[in-house]
């Protein structure tokens, strides 16, 4: 594959450098994809003795069009195109080129015998990763796609009866998912004569097999896959390019499996005529901040026949985020959950930037009681992405007990819509002790807040040193914090200082001021606020409210590996990375600052909401009010608070001293109290304490 994919660079880079002299062909990125895929399937079919190269090349020459080349293959001209999408009117092939073409034909290595599949990785090489990003793209790995194809097979028997079998790819790309249930499908059925494999591979391409993309290359590798596949031209009938979200492409409850990879697209890259449209027609489950793959998994409900069963691969952010929950609710209602792969973090897709889950789910009218989901959550670890494929592999031999994931069985029963909690037996004991000791929540105690987002910092903030401050009120400046400042039971001295200007009322009162900030006037009056006249054009995008920052409260980062919580003394101001906990009024508790950042801190605390918290790759994880607040409070009494203040004073002074391993044993003390208060067995304990 490798000298392969060197041989079609070579050949892309002298098509590009002709193209840039002599202006051939006009540049357009479809127009030379089509060029270069139309040689490798030349490429392909030669190799695989199905056309003679030799004795057709001049005519080749002459009409290099895929109809042409197919037609050869199938011994005479199509009645019908391949592709009805427009290419472009065929060009002839100048001398230099056809170099080239027959240079790539006649050398190694050999496609003899290889899988068509090969197509789509070419392809897929071709596409610039950030086209990839834009669009949501990212194209299932080989080994993900067969592990994925292989509860296909369940469902599907070879032999006439399943004429009217079904298999949807909603969003198919380059035809991963399709080439690996077309070829594991095969392989079941290896005991057919050949006649009768003929007419299997008919039936796949013509009734059963079903593709949707919004990219007509795409969906071109993916009829270029299929049929090269077959030992004979047969066209596939169900790859169709358009948007199945938006078009009645395929008929609803139609579809016997629906197996997808669909595009991660969150709401800031959708453009908002389509989203308008999105949120009218999947109103049920894609609302807010929600992401285009919820649209695909309703999208996917309706298109099944009862009993018709989903697998995808998608962002495992939906099973905790915030504004997954009605899609949660949704699937909770309208499906049988099977199995719930969770990579937890791990990228084993390369090159992108979301953790993905493989949920299997069957689609059902009513849900028993009894109805158990499979989980397989890999434990976190530091995998190297050469080791990925040994990943997917002890998911394929599916091991009860692995060094690699964890795997249990849980009710569907049990979930809950606003967060779905995947526990093992060990964790479910372990937050069920919890959660029967903490009679009210983190909400019931503390209001949270974000920190200021500026609009343009170069304006703003200020080096602490910075002679420009001379010439400002005192007043206006406060100190300045961000994310990595923020420790657990400390604050990291201010360095920087905010020009705090949401409190002046008349800016003219402030020449100084007006006359720093008019150097960026230009872009402080582009700002969404101004421009709508909600907010003038001196003051911060998002100052939010200063008493907030003025009086004591505990802050933490919004992304952390780990709960980091301290307590501010020092009125620090602090950006939208950062938010803030003041205590509400103590109408039924005793509970303080310092017993919440010590609770909050501890290594059980750290577990129980990394239990269910919304994770980020493989280690860091989103702090978002909405999720932290859930947490479940001790109700503590009044000697017991005395003890947790003073331990946060000595922890504090310690640790401004640099007396670490002191800390460290107080902490050590703690974390035994909450354990005993909690009644851990030490089995919990040894969970707790390896954080796995």
């Amino acid at each position: 594959m490798k000298e392969v994919l060197m041989k079609f660079q070579e050949i892309s880079d002298k098509l590009t450098q002709f193209i840039n002299r002599y202006n051939y062909l006009a540049v357009d990125r479809n127009a030379n994809v089509l060029f270069l895929l139309t040689c490798i399937v030349l490429k392909y079919l030669a190799d695989n003795r199905r056309i003679d190269f030799e004795v057709h090349q001049k005519d080749i020459k002459k009409n290099f069009t895929l109809d042409y080349i197919m037609g050869l293959w199938q011994g005479a001209p199509l009645q019908e195109a391949f592709w009805e999408q427009p290419m472009g009117d065929p060009q002839p092939i100048g001398d230099e080129i056809w170099v080239w073409v027959g240079d790539l034909i006649a050398a190694a290595p050999s496609l003899a015998g290889e899988n068509p599949g090969l197509i789509g990785n070419l392809y897929e090489a071709s596409l610039l990763i950030n086209h990839k990003k834009n669009q949501g793209i990212f194209y299932t790995p080989k080994n993900i796609a067969n592990y994925m194809a292989s509860d296909v097979l369940g469902s599907y028997q070879p032999g006439d009866e399943q004429q009217d079998f079904r298999i949807l790819d909603p969003a198919c790309g380059s035809g991963s998912l399709l080439n690996a249930v077309y070829d594991q499908i095969v392989a079941q059925s290896s005991a057919l004569s050949p006649v009768e494999k003929a007419v299997q591979h008919r039936q796949l391409l013509e009734t059963s097999l079903l593709g949707v993309d919004r990219d007509p290359i795409a969906c071109l590798v993916t009829r270029l896959i299929l049929t090269l596949k077959g030992s004979q031209y047969v066209k596939p009938l169900g790859v169709l390019c358009g948007d199945i979200l938006t078009e009645e492409l395929v008929t609803a409850q139609s579809v016997d499996v629906v197996i997808g990879n669909p595009p991660y697209v969150g709401h800031k890259e959708i453009q908002a005529e389509y989203m308008k449209l999105l949120k009218n027609r999947y109103a049920e489950v894609y609302r807010d901040k929600g992401d285009l793959s919820y649209c695909f998994i309703y999208r996917g409900w309706e298109l099944l026949k009862p009993k018709g069963q989903l697998i995808h691969i998608t962002s495992r952010y939906f099973i905790e985020a915030f504004y997954g929950k009605p899609l949660r609710a949704f699937i909770r209602r309208a499906f049988a959950i099977q199995e719930i792969v969770d990579f937890n973090g791990l990228r084993v897709i390369e090159g992108v930037g979301v953790d993905p889950a493989i949920i299997r789910l069957a689609k059902k009218n009513r849900i028993d009681e009894g109805q158990t989901i499979l989980v397989k959550r890999f434990f976190i670890k530091n995998h190297k992405p050469e080791s990925y494929p040994q990943l997917i592999q002890s998911l394929e031999q599916n091991n009860q007990q692995s060094d690699l994931y964890e795997s249990f069985e849980l009710l569907q029963a049990r979930l809950n819509d606003d967060s779905w909690r995947l526990y093992s037996p060990v964790t479910q004991g372990i937050i069920e002790k919890i959660e029967k000791k903490t009679p009210f929540t983190l909400d019931n105690v503390v209001q949270s807040f974000q920190g200021i987002i500026t609009g343009n910092d170069k304006a703003f903030i200020f080096e602490q040193n910075d002679p420009a401050l001379c010439v400002f009120d005192p007043v206006l400046l406060k100190p300045w914090i961000k994310n990595k400042d923020v420790k657990a039971y400390q604050v990291t001295e201010p360095q920087k200082k905010i020009l705090y200007t949401n409190r002046i009322g008349a800016i003219n009162h402030y020449p100084q001021v007006a006359a720093h900030l008019e150097n960026h006037w230009a872009k402080l009056k582009n700002r969404r606020e101004c421009k709508n006249g909600k907010l003038a054009w001196y003051k911060l995008q998002w100052g939010r409210d200063p008493d907030h920052f003025e009086g004591r409260k505990i802050i933490f980062p919004y992304k952390a590996t780990k709960n980091r919580f301290a307590i501010d003394e020092n009125k620090c101001y602090f950006s939208a990375d950062v938010y803030g906990l003041i205590l509400k009024p103590r109408l039924y508790h005793q509970v303080n600052e310092e017993f919440l950042v010590i609770l909050l801190n501890s290594r059980l605390y750290n577990y129980y909401f990394k239990s269910y918290g919304k994770k980020l790759g493989d280690k860091l994880y989103e702090y978002y009010p909405n999720t932290l607040l859930r947490l479940g409070i001790p109700d503590i009494k009044d000697e017991t608070i005395k003890f947790f203040k003073d331990s946060y004073d000595r922890i504090v002074e310690l640790k401004k001293n640099g007396d670490t391993a002191e800390a460290d044993k107080i902490l050590a003390e703690i974390d035994r109290w909450f354990y005993d208060f909690f009644e851990l067995s030490q089995k919990e304990i040894d969970v707790i304490e390896t954080n796995r």
